[in-house]
């Protein structure tokens, strides 16, 4: 009995609480596995199965929606177009000094978007189009940094005006960007670039720059030191290809990448 007792003692001694858990003796568990791994390995299929068929679902709504957007945009008329990309063009200042590059984006949509829909496929066989005096609302040329640091456009001069006359008779564009003094208002004037056009295609002109300007003279003084980087930045050498063109907006594209955004206006 004492044997029994010393036996069956030390075993009642390690009883688990009901509530507790205790892991099953190393043989048990690996002759319950097999059955116990089907059922979770078929739970983890089950599960995988869900995840996988929830982002085929997501992916189909995402392009569910993009379709629907792309049809929107192409069902856009030009005078819708235009409403949005005035409104895109609000508060950047014709993008002289940098746009966001989710900004820059949205405006480019949207001048392809014009550009498919171009009333003037053919803007150098009808020129009388083109001429006359625009003004710019939108360039991707940007002054940033160490330019726009040495050219006093941080602190000291403010950018007006950028207005193009082309006279087409003359084969001539003349290119006015006027420039103030902040705090100086007898301090104003412009920097004035003569360029000659000629035709190469039914959508593009060769520019060639032909002379330059800054009046008056103390506005000369103010960008003298920095003259060629001004005329760098603002140099029209090179080619347009005219995208877009109506009797109010025109877009073009020159050799360096970059698009200009131009609207009619009336000089007296």
């Amino acid at each position: 009995m004492a044997a029994i007792v010393a036996t069956v003692g030390p075993a009642m001694a390690g009883v688990t609480a009901p509530n507790s858990y205790t892991p099953l003796p190393g043989p048990l568990w690996n002759s319950l596995h097999p059955a116990v791994q089907a059922r979770r390995d078929k739970t983890i299929r089950f599960g995988l199965l869900s995840s996988i068929k929830a982002v085929e679902n997501r992916s189909d709504e995402v392009m569910a929606h993009e379709t629907e957007e792309k049809e929107v945009e192409e069902n856009l008329n030009v005078s819708q177009i235009k409403q949005h990309l005035f409104a895109a063009l609000q508060g950047i200042n014709r993008g002289i000094f940098g746009v966001p590059s989710a900004k820059k984006s949205e405006i480019q949509n949207l001048v392809e978007l014009l550009e498919a829909q171009n009333p003037t496929p053919e803007p150098t066989l009808c020129l009388e189009k083109v001429a006359g005096a625009w003004k710019l609302i939108y360039s991707t040329i940007s002054i940033l940094g160490s330019k726009r640091t040495k050219l006093g456009l941080r602190d000291f001069i403010n950018l007006g005006d950028f207005i193009q006359t082309i006279n087409v008779d003359q084969g001539k564009a003349v290119n006015v960007i006027e420039f103030s003094a902040r705090g100086l208002t007898l301090l104003s004037g412009q920097l004035t670039i003569d360029a000659s056009f000629k035709i190469v295609s039914n959508s593009r002109v060769d520019i060639s720059y032909q002379k330059s300007v800054i009046t008056p003279d103390q506005l000369m003084n103010v960008f003298r030191k920095n003259y060629d980087l001004l005329l760098q930045i603002f140099n029209p050498d090179g080619w347009l290809e005219i995208t877009y063109v109506d009797d109010a907006l025109r877009i073009g594209r020159d050799d360096k990448g970059n698009i200009f955004i131009l609207e009619r206006i009336e000089i007296c």
